[in-house]
C-alpha cells in the first residue's frame, strides 16, 4: 500500500473525509472534496513532498480519481524519496 506521507498529504486535501474514516484504495476523491484547486495543491504537495517534479502528461484527471490512482502515479516516479 502506500506510505504515510501520502496518506497524510492526500488527507490534508480531502475537506469531506473525516479524521477516522479509512482512505481506501477505491474511494471516490471527488466526492470528499478533491476539486480542481485542491487537485493542483495536491500536485505541488506530492512534487514537493518526493522532490520530484511530475511530468506534463501525468496531471491529468485520471490519474487523480482514487486515491490508489494517485499512489500508482506517485510510485511510478524515479527517484521519488520514498
Amino acid at each position: 500500500m502506500w506510505d504515510h506521507k501520502f496518506e497524510t498529504l492526500l488527507r490534508d486535501r480531502l475537506p469531506g473525509l473525516g479524521a477516522d474514516a479509512p482512505l481506501t484504495e477505491d474511494l471516490p476523491l471527488a466526492a470528499f472534496g478533491l476539486d480542481s484547486m485542491a487537485t493542483v495543491g495536491l500536485i505541488v504537495a506530492i512534487e514537493e513532498g518526493y522532490g520530484v517534479p511530475l511530468p506534463d502528461d501525468a496531471v491529468a484527471p485520471a490519474n487523480f480519481i482514487t486515491p490508489g490512482t494517485v499512489w500508482e502515479l506517485v510510485s511510478s516516479l524515479d527517484g521519488a524519496g520514498r
